[in-house]
C-alpha cells in the first residue's frame, strides 16, 4: 500500500471514530436533558394531585372503577396509560374522566377493590383508594383516599411539609 493510501485510511478511520464519539456524546447529553425534563414534569404534577384535585371526586371515580370490575367491564389488573410505544391500554377509555385528567402512569385494580393510581414510573407516588378504610398510605387526603410517596422514606421532612400544606388547604 502506498504512503498516500495509508494516510487516506488513517484519516477515514479517525473521521469515523470522531463521528462515533460525537454521536455517543450527543446521545448521552440529550438523554440527560430528557431525564431532567421528565423529572421536572413529574415533580410539577405532585402539587396538582395534592392541592388542585377534587379528592372527593377522585375517590368516587376510584369507586366507579371498582364497580366496573364487579360489573365485568374491567378486569383486576394493572392498566398502563403510557407505554414505551405511547399507546395506552384500550380499557382505559372506560375510566372516569377525573382519573383520565390526572394522566396517571398506571392504575392497579386489586381483588379487594383497592385502586392505586401511580403517577410516575421513576419516583413511585400517587393515591390509593381503599374500600376498607384501612390506613394504606403515607397521608390521608380524605377518609378512604391516601397519598403515598416513596420519597418520604428517604426524606421524612417532605412528608411533614406536605401535611402542613394540606392542613392549610383544609
Amino acid at each position: 500500500m502506498s504512503r498516500r493510501n495509508k494516510w487516506i485510511v488513517i484519516v477515514v478511520i479517525i473521521g469515523c471514530l470522531s463521528c462515533g464519539i460525537a454521536a455517543v456524546v450527543y446521545d448521552l447529553g440529550y438523554g440527560a436533558i430528557r431525564i431532567v425534563r421528565e423529572h421536572r414534569r413529574i415533580e410539577a404534577r405532585k402539587p396538582v394531585l395534592l392541592f388542585q384535585t377534587d379528592h372527593r371526586a377522585l375517590l368516587e371515580a376510584c369507586r366507579e372503577l371498582s364497580r366496573q370490575v364487579v360489573d365485568g367491564k374491567l378486569k383486576i389488573e394493572q392498566y398502563r396509560f403510557y407505554t414505551l410505544y405511547g399507546t395506552p391500554d384500550s380499557e382505559t377509555q372506560l375510566f372516569p374522566q377525573s382519573i383520565l385528567d390526572l394522566k396517571p402512569f398506571q392504575v392497579y385494580i386489586e381483588e379487594n377493590g383497592r385502586i392505586d393510581l401511580i403517577m410516575s414510573p421513576k419516583v413511585m407516588y400517587g393515591v390509593r383508594a381503599d374500600p376498607d378504610g384501612i390506613e394504606r398510605g403515607d397521608i390521608e387526603l380524605i377518609p378512604g383516599l391516601w397519598y403515598f410517596d416513596e420519597d418520604f422514606r428517604v426524606h421524612p421532612e417532605h412528608k411533614k411539609e406536605i401535611e402542613e400544606l394540606l392542613k392549610k388547604k383544609r
